[in-house]
């Protein structure tokens, strides 16, 4: 988890760390900022916390920092750990369970997204990508892959690399196990996200037509969600309240 002065959002992505199901685990957090996490890693065990404070460098953009992080990672199976992201209790478990058969990498068809709007805040839908989804991705070690040194758009690039080995993209059942949110600070802006709703020549039609046609933009099919999805979702936002997020 590369953060930086996002204490009270990495609470949120602290506490889906400690309810992982998947017992042999290490967060492992890249801070070049100025705010104190001593309050919200209390909780972790010492043997499950792995936390690099680091003083502000101009060259310290996400891909670097992000290839700090693997340095640091003591494990076998490396997985990206968002600070503003919700991860289902489960997901480390299913997805190291499929490396544990073999594959070097695997992510997410598609996962669960979430704008912290006024508009948006009781619709979530599901984001898809063709190869998958970068932030999703649990990995073998590997020090001969690393992230680009750019400020955005490293995932991307690594997710790549990783299509050349022995890579599973997990089918669109398992889209609860994310989701990826939207609150203003994001590295992306709002029309980022919102593009994940009409990003296919399908849903592209889909869009013009509940929306400009039909004037009702959350008829589109990616607004529906499968029960699992439902349940992930209320239960991201009842965290997330708790935590007095939104």
């Amino acid at each position: 988890m590369v953060t930086a002065n996002r204490r009270n959002l990495a609470r949120r992505a602290v506490h889906c760390f400690l309810s992982q199901t998947y017992e042999n685990k290490e967060l492992v957090i890249i801070d070049d900022g100025e705010e104190d996490y001593a309050p919200i890693l209390s909780e972790i065990p010492s043997h499950q916390i792995n936390y690099i404070k680091l003083e502000k460098e101009p060259d310290f953009v996400l891909g670097k920092l992000r290839n700090k992080s693997l340095d640091m990672a003591s494990g076998d199976y490396l997985v990206q750990w968002d600070d503003d992201d919700w991860y289902s209790d489960d997901r480390i478990e299913i997805q190291a369970g499929l490396l544990d058969h073999g594959y070097d990498a695997c992510c997410l068809s598609s996962a669960l997204m979430h704008l912290d709007t006024e508009e948006f805040m009781n619709h979530p839908y599901v984001g898809i990508l063709p190869d998958g989804i970068p932030g999703t991705i649990m990995h073998r070690k590997d020090d001969t892959i690393r992230y680009p040194e750019t400020k955005r758009a490293e995932d991307t690039v690594y997710l790549k690399e990783w299509m050349k080995r022995r890579y599973l993209k997990i089918d669109h059942s398992y889209n609860y196990l994310f989701l990826r949110a939207f609150h203003g600070n994001n590295t992306w802006e709002q029309e980022h996200f919102q593009r994940r709703i009409r990003n296919s020549p399908v849903s592209l039609i889909q869009f013009i037509w509940h929306s400009k046609i039909r004037k009702n933009l959350f008829n589109h099919p990616r607004f529906r969600l499968s029960e699992k999805a439902e349940r992930a979702f209320q239960r991201y936002l009842s965290i997330s309240r708790e935590l007095d997020l939104f």
